[in-house]
C-alpha cells in the first residue's frame, strides 16, 4: 500500500499559518472564520476554518476541502450526517457532534467533537484530526514543516489505469445502506458559452452523496459511488474543445470517469436531476458569464419545474361513465372531486391548472391528451369512479399506463376505454390492438418511472385522508394515457358501484378529503423532484 501511494505523493506539508488570518463572519453567533494555508509538495492551499464558542485554540476545516486537496475520495451522508474519507486504503469514519473517529473498524476518540453546519458540512478540529491522518499517510504530513522537493512520477498525458488507481475498502454500514446498484449508461458533453457541461445518464436516480469529484494533475474525476459501468459499451459523445480525452473506469465499489482538460478550471458544480436520470456537471472556464447566458440557463431550468397540473374530470355530456344503484353519475362526481382539488392547488401553491372540461360536456380522448400537451402540462392526473358487477367491492385504486397485469385492472380499463363508443370518429383507436398497445406504452416508458411513483403517493395519500381500502397501485391500458408526454396517472376513487361507496362519492366531505389526498400527493411528489434541479 505504502509503495503504491507514494506513486502519488512522496511528501506533504500541512501548515497552520496563524499570522494571515483573514477575518470574516462566522455562520452563527459565537463563532468565527479565518483561513488556513496547507502546503502540499510546495503549492499552496487554502482552507476555510471556524473557532466555535470562541475558543480560539482549535481550528475546524471542512473534511470535504481536506479531502480534495490530498486528492482523497468523501463520502457524506445527509441523513444521517456522516462522513467517509478515503485515505488509500485506509478508511476514516466521523459523525457530526460526536468526538469518536472510526478508524479501519478501530474506535478512536479526541478531545472534541466533529462540527456540523449546514454550508460547510462536517468539520474536523485541526490538530487532533491531522495527528490521526498522519499517522495514515505514507509519506510526510507534519505541522509547520516545509517539504518541497517532490520524487513525483506522473505523465501529463495518461489517465491513471485501473491498477494506478487507489482502490477503496467496503464502506460503512452508514452508505453502504444506502447503496443501490446504478449503472452509468451514457456520457454526452456540451459546449457552452463560459464552460463545459457533462451530462451522465444512469439507469436510477443517483443520491448526490454518492457522487465525488476532483481534480488532479490535469484530470477531471467523478467517482459514482455504488454505481458499475461497461466501459466497451457506454454511449459517449465529446462536443467540448476543453475535454480532451475521456476514460471510464470500473472500480469494485464505483465507476470512475476521468477527463482530461485543455486547459485550467476555474470552477465546477455537480447537479442531480432525478427526475431524468441525470448527474449535471457544471466546468467554468470564463470568470463572466453574460446575462443573456443568465437568463438561458434559467429559462431552461424553468422549464424542468413542475408548474402546471392538468386535472381530468372522468366522462362528460353524453358518457356518463359508471351509474350507481340510486342513480348517481360517474360523470358528475369526478368534476367535483376535479373543482375541489383545483381550488387547493392554486390556494395553495403556485402551480398553474388546466382542467379537460370545467362542466358537464363530452371531450374525446384524444381531445384530452392533446389539450394536456399543447398547455405543457407537467402532471397528468384522470380522475373516475369505479364499478363491479360485485356490489360489496370497494376501495380506491391508483392506475398508471402498462400492460394489465390482473383480470381486475383489465376489466376496470375495458370499461373506461369504452368511452370511445361516445365518439363519432372512432378510426384513431384502431391503432390500440394488443401488439401496438405494447409500442405505445414503451414509447412513454421515460415516464413510466414517475407515473408509477406518483400513483404510490396518491395512493397512500388519499387512502390516509379517507379511510378507504387501499386496493393499490395497478398498471393498466388506459386509452385517455396514451400519448400524454408527461408523468400521468388515473385514480379510481371508490366504487360507484357499492351503495355506501356511492353515498360518500356524493358527499361534499368525501369529495374535500379525495382532493386534499391527490393534493398532498402532488406537493410531495413535486418536492422530490424538484430537489434536484
Amino acid at each position: 500500500m505504502r509503495a503504491s501511494l507514494n506513486q502519488f505523493h512522496t511528501a506533504l506539508l500541512f501548515l497552520i499559518s496563524a499570522t494571515t488570518f483573514a477575518f470574516t463572519q462566522g455562520p452563527s453567533a459565537g463563532e468565527r472564520t479565518h483561513q488556513l494555508v496547507a502546503r502540499i509538495d510546495g503549492q499552496a492551499s487554502y482552507l476555510s476554518a471556524s473557532y466555535a464558542d470562541g475558543d480560539e485554540r482549535f481550528p475546524y476545516i471542512p473534511l470535504r476541502e481536506l479531502a480534495e486537496i490530498l486528492d482523497a475520495r468523501y463520502y457524506f451522508s445527509q441523513k444521517t450526517r456522516k462522513g467517509i474519507f478515503y485515505l488509500g486504503q485506509n478508511q476514516l469514519v466521523v459523525t457530526a457532534m460526536n468526538p469518536f473517529i472510526l478508524i479501519n473498524e478501530r474506535v478512536i476518540q479526541m478531545p472534541i467533537p466533529v462540527r456540523y453546519e449546514k454550508e460547510s458540512g462536517l468539520l474536523v478540529p485541526v490538530p487532533f484530526f491531522i495527528d490521526h491522518l498522519a499517522r495514515l499517510y505514507p509519506g510526510s504530513l507534519t505541522v509547520a514543516a516545509d517539504v518541497r522537493n517532490s520524487e513525483l512520477a506522473y505523465r501529463e498525458d495518461s489517465a491513471p489505469s485501473p491498477a494506478e488507481t487507489e482502490m477503496i475498502a467496503e464502506p460503512a454500514d452508514t452508505l453502504k445502506a444506502e447503496k443501490q446498484q446504478v449503472e452509468v449508461l451514457s456520457l454526452s458533453i456540451e459546449q457552452k458559452t463560459n464552460g463545459t457541461l457533462i451530462k451522465i445518464k444512469t439507469s436510477a436516480p443517483v443520491d448526490a452523496s454518492h457522487i465525488n469529484s476532483r481534480i488532479t494533475r490535469g484530470w477531471f474525476y467523478v467517482d459514482v459511488y455504488g454505481a458499475t459501468i461497461d466501459t466497451l459499451s457506454v454511449g459517449i459523445s465529446n462536443e467540448s474543445r476543453f475535454i480532451r480525452e475521456i476514460v471510464p473506469v470500473h472500480l469494485p465499489q464505483m465507476a470512475q470517469l476521468s477527463f482530461r482538460l485543455a486547459g485550467k478550471l476555474k470552477q465546477r458544480k455537480v447537479f442531480t436531476d432525478s427526475r431524468n436520470n441525470l448527474i449535471l456537471v457544471s466546468l467554468t472556464t470564463e470568470e463572466k458569464v453574460s446575462a443573456d447566458v443568465l437568463k438561458s440557463l434559467e429559462e431552461e431550468r424553468k422549464k424542468w419545474l413542475i408548474d402546471t397540473i392538468v386535472i381530468d374530470p372522468g366522462h362528460g355530456g353524453r358518457d356518463p361513465g359508471a351509474i350507481g344503484p340510486t342513480g348517481v353519475y360517474e360523470k358528475d362526481v369526478t368534476l367535483d372531486i376535479a373543482r375541489h382539488l383545483k381550488r387547493l392547488i392554486e390556494r395553495n401553491s403556485d402551480m398553474r391548472v388546466v382542467m379537460t372540461r370545467e362542466e358537464d360536456r363530452f371531450i374525446p380522448l384524444q381531445a384530452r391528451t392533446h389539450l394536456a400537451n399543447q398547455e405543457q402540462g407537467k402532471l397528468f392526473i384522470s380522475i373516475h369512479a369505479n364499478s363491479n358487477k360485485n356490489p360489496a367491492v370497494h376501495g380506491l385504486t391508483t392506475y398508471f399506463l402498462g400492460q394489465a397485469k390482473t383480470e381486475e385492472a383489465l376489466e376496470v380499463a375495458r370499461r373506461e376505454n369504452a368511452v370511445i363508443n361516445y365518439e363519432q370518429d372512432r378510426s384513431a383507436y384502431e391503432e390500440f390492438n394488443a401488439e401496438n398497445f405494447i409500442l405505445l406504452s414503451m414509447a412513454q416508458n421515460s415516464y413510466q418511472q414517475e407515473s408509477e411513483e406518483l400513483a404510490a403517493l396518491v395512493q397512500q395519500e388519499t387512502t390516509k385522508k379517507t379511510g378507504s381500502k387501499n386496493r393499490g397501485v395497478k398498471q393498466a391500458g388506459y386509452y385517455v394515457l396514451i400519448g400524454a408526454s408527461m408523468p400521468n396517472i388515473l385514480v379510481e376513487t371508490a366504487f360507484i358501484s357499492n351503495r355506501r361507496e356511492e353515498k360518500l362519492l356524493k358527499s361534499y366531505k368525501f369529495q374535500k378529503n379525495i382532493a386534499e389526498g391527490i393534493f398532498n400527493s402532488l406537493m410531495l411528489f413535486k418536492k422530490k423532484y424538484e430537489r434536484g434541479i
